[in-house]
């Protein structure tokens, strides 16, 4: 399920090369539409908000300016449905983009880079809608409760038909217009894929293109994509280097305020469970965890280590949820304490780190699945 339980990225992820700062114009109207819309302007990561700003729907022209280095995102949401996306576009430094409205459809026009970008993205929507939907459908039917191994098995044998139609639609597109700005912008939608090949697939893309456009502005927007794919690769290989090493240690304080280390208790089966109450796939995990560790009771012990909450949520949380098991508190504030959170490439809630009675990582396993439960099943019983 290692693909199905990756956050696929809906948008695109920009970094610039060091540009001077310029001015990005957006502009156009919503006529038609009887909502209020968000303007949300993303760093060159996706990770931060640079401006955001709400505007009724009037029918008259809204223009805002924002001034920026090579290429941004810029997301403009439904308020009034659930911030639901309008439209996603890149936000390039000395553009123009203009938005409206036409038979239910935001689109895009302005400077001729957008112009080009409407163009190239009609070329790849089909195959990537139908890939899209695709991995949709597969998380649906995972969260429904549907076998993992049925889930797999679709995944696995449809897959690979969906990727391979969006792969040559968007690498058509690139082959006919090697030396254009939006070509360059569009090899960052492979990011948007759940492929392994990721890395290769946006190297052997980008190639494709001039020199000129591999470091035009636009092109900022797949070498980010391509930075994180391969910063994603790292992390990925070491977790999978934890496995069969001796668990990190690591020592936090317990409920009761008192330091407890994860060595302490070698000699039993020891699932660290990295979770918060924020986290609603945890808090529907803890039923399941209080039946298999009423089961083991003796053989299994369980860790708690609860992340980006305050102290007086973590101790709610555990009260009201009664939890039997250990439990520490994951101070994020703290930066000279343990940190297990980076000790085990944790990126995902929950996390759940089976450590066998030698002290070894025997298992990770990201979200909540009943694989898991089968697995305690073969080393415990």
């Amino acid at each position: 399920m290692k693909k199905l339980m990756l956050t696929m990225l809906m948008g695109m992820m920009a970094l610039g090369a060091m540009a001077e700062i310029g001015k990005f114009t957006v502009r156009g109207t919503f006529e038609g539409r009887e909502d209020t819309v968000a303007f949300i302007l993303m760093d060159a990561e996706g990770a931060n908000t640079l401006k955001q700003e709400v505007h009724p729907v009037t029918g008259e022209m809204l223009e805002m300016s924002y001034y920026i280095k090579d290429a941004a995102l810029l997301y403009v949401l439904d308020v009034n449905n659930g911030y639901k996306d309008v439209m996603i576009a890149p936000a390039i430094a000395g553009e123009t983009l203009e938005y409206y409205y036409e038979d239910g459809e935001t689109l895009m026009r302005g400077s001729q880079f957008y112009l080009d970008y409407a163009e190239a993205e009609k070329s790849i929507d089909p195959a990537l809608t139908d890939l899209s939907n695709f991995i949709s459908d597969c998380r649906r039917m995972f969260s429904s409760g549907t076998p993992e191994e049925e889930v797999d098995k679709l995944f696995e044998e449809k897959y690979p038909v969906y990727h391979k139609a969006f792969m040559d639609a968007l690498t058509a597109y690139v082959k006919a217009h090697p030396d254009q700005d939006a070509a360059a912008a569009l090899v960052a939608e492979i990011a948007q894929t759940q492929s392994d090949s990721v890395i290769e697939e946006i190297e052997a893309t980008a190639a494709l293109l001039t020199e000129r456009a591999r470091n035009s502005n636009a092109a900022g927007l797949y070498k980010a994509s391509l930075e994180a794919a391969k910063k994603e690769a790292e992390e990925e290989a070491r977790k999978s280097a934890l496995e069969g090493s001796m668990a990190p240690d690591f020592t936090l304080n317990d409920i009761n305020g008192n330091p407890l280390a994860l060595s302490s208790l070698r000699g039993k089966w020891v699932i660290i469970d990295f979770w918060g109450s924020w986290c609603g796939w945890c808090i529907k995990g803890f039923p399941k965890m209080k039946e298999y560790y009423a089961k083991y009771n003796g053989k299994m012990e369980i860790l708690g280590v609860d992340c980006n909450d305050t102290v007086e949520k973590w101790k709610a949380a555990v009260a009201k949820h009664e939890l039997p098991w250990l439990h520490v508190y994951m101070d994020m504030e703290d930066e000279n304490g343990d940190n297990p959170l980076e000790l085990y490439v944790v990126e995902g809630f929950p996390t759940k780190v089976v450590v066998d009675p030698e002290g070894k990582v025997a298992k990770i396993i990201v979200g909540e699945s009943a694989s898991f439960y089968d697995y305690l099943d073969e080393v415990l019983k």
